[in-house]
């Protein structure tokens, strides 16, 4: 588990999983997930931002919230709030949700586990489709 030092303010993007994972509008996400955590390496800095499956904590702390996403979803979560802000815009159809007084191993609370999506029959883009489960190496250990 990824260690911060207190106290870390914690803000998530929501939406379905398979608008995550696998909508061709959202195409660019692994590559834009990749970039980030290239020049965090990079830096030599630790990575700040994740993929959660299903979070404990939507239904949990924000039910109203939870009710207006299709399961099953992704959190993406980060302490760069302007980050998920440029995120949020880049995506469109998200919820953002501050994480106030939850921490860090509550952020990162996955629940089940996300089923494999059906490819698109559209193709949009110019690269080679992603494998599935490419959203799993940014899961948080």
């Amino acid at each position: 588990m990824p260690r911060f030092p207190p106290p870390q303010e914690w803000v998530a993007l929501v939406a379905n999983a398979e608008f995550f994972c696998n909508d061709v509008q959202n195409e660019s996400l692994a590559e834009q997930l990749r970039e980030k955590a290239r020049y965090f390496r990079e830096q030599g800095k630790e990575q700040d931002f994740f993929l959660v499956p299903n979070p404990k904590w939507l239904d949990a702390k924000y039910p109203a919230q939870g009710k207006q996403v299709r399961r099953p979803c992704l959190a993406l979560v980060s302490t760069d709030t302007t980050w998920i802000t440029f995120m949020k815009l880049r995506l469109d159809r998200v919820l953002k949700i501050e994480l106030v007084g939850l921490t860090t191993e509550e952020v990162l609370e996955a629940g089940e586990a996300l089923p494999e999506f059906k490819r698109p029959e559209i193709k949009t883009s110019p690269y080679p489709w992603y494998s599935a489960g490419w959203w799993e190496k940014f899961y948080p250990n």
